[in-house]
């Protein structure tokens, strides 16, 4: 696979990753039943884009795992700042 490739494929992860935590922050914020529905789509949606990175390149998957990890400890922790997320 060539770098080019690489690269749109950790672009859209980082443009994917970052609408997803904007989403997910938008919905939690107005309804927590919402929040999680859409925070468990998400979860199901980044496993099967796993799944599917894993049959072109491990380490390019291990990449995006990361990346979407990123941006969801970054939601996470700004919902809990703004007491969206009750400290405890």
């Amino acid at each position: 696979m060539s770098i080019i490739m690489y690269i749109l494929l950790v672009g859209g992860a980082l443009i994917t990753g970052v609408l997803s935590a904007i989403v997910f922050m938008g919905v939690y914020r107005k309804s927590k039943r919402g929040g999680t529905l859409v925070g468990t789509l998400l979860l199901l949606w980044i496993v099967y884009q796993m799944v599917t990175l894993s049959t072109i390149a491990a380490p390019l998957t291990v990449m995006v795992l990361v990346i979407y990890l990123f941006f969801g400890i970054a939601a996470y922790w700004k919902l809990k700042r703004e007491g969206v997320i009750a400290k405890g």
